[in-house]
């Protein structure tokens, strides 16, 4: 019997560290630009609703980026279509291990379970205003934490115009692993978000964007004249 229980702990820790790390490189993959629609896609996210130059948590409800789009739930095709190819690879990888039926549900339940916890429930309310965790005794410190190092994410740019800081949600295994780790706020990237805005001008002007004009990016020159002049307080404003 505990032989059993210890089993099913195993792969379920398994499907853990699994969802982990697709999740990390599907994450990247996303803001590398090297599939376009997939990128397009994200940045709505990244670049109308929860810009770098925007606050992360403007009001006590999730802007939804996946609004009239196809989608499952607030999940976006930018994810279901990749990650549902990836968790189809590993199934059958297992099954090709001759992985017993019963250890194989044990992965899948985890990896979806954990992977709707983590990269759409935790994550929606990373951007949500007075959510119960900030306050609780026992999960404050962590989540805070962790809310912090994704809104470096969503202000960390590279000169092509890509996020390239933080891609994990809660935890940081892999960005620790693979040097995309950042603690500290870097020096906006002007440059940077100037190409975000160019590289994406379809996206801006999409009819969405046009009916609610406050979802508009900011551009750089006039954010600092309206708000700030210089990140310090662009950094304020955003969080």
């Amino acid at each position: 019997m505990m032989k059993n229980v210890i089993s099913v702990l195993a792969w379920f820790a398994a499907s853990i560290g699994v969802s982990e790390l697709l999740g990390y490189l599907l994450h990247r993959l996303l803001h590398s630009g090297k599939i376009g629609f997939l990128s397009r896609s994200h940045m709505r996210h990244h670049l109308v609703l929860y810009g770098p130059m925007r606050s992360q948590r403007p009001a006590d409800r999730y802007h939804d980026a996946t609004t009239g789009q196809i989608a499952l739930g607030n999940v976006g095709l930018e994810w279901l279509v990749p990650g549902a190819m990836l968790l189809a690879v590993s199934i059958a990888l297992l099954h090709f291990l001759h992985v017993t039926v019963f250890h194989q549900i044990v992965f899948l339940v985890g990896s979806l379970t954990w992977s709707f916890v983590m990269f759409s429930y935790l994550h929606d309310r990373m951007h949500v205003a007075g959510f119960w965790m900030e306050t609780n005794p026992w999960l404050k410190r962590w989540f805070v934490s962790a809310r912090d190092a994704h809104d470096i994410h969503h202000w960390a740019l590279n000169d092509r115009g890509f996020m390239d800081k933080n891609f994990g949600i809660a935890f940081f295994w892999f960005d620790r692993l693979f040097g995309t780790l950042a603690k500290e706020w870097p020096i906006f990237n002007r440059r940077g978000y100037t190409s975000a805005l160019e590289r994406f001008g379809d996206l801006l002007d999409s009819p969405a964007t046009r009916r609610s004009p406050s979802s508009r990016p900011l551009s750089t020159a006039s954010f600092s004249e309206e708000h700030a002049t210089d990140d310090v307080g662009i950094r304020a404003i955003c969080q």
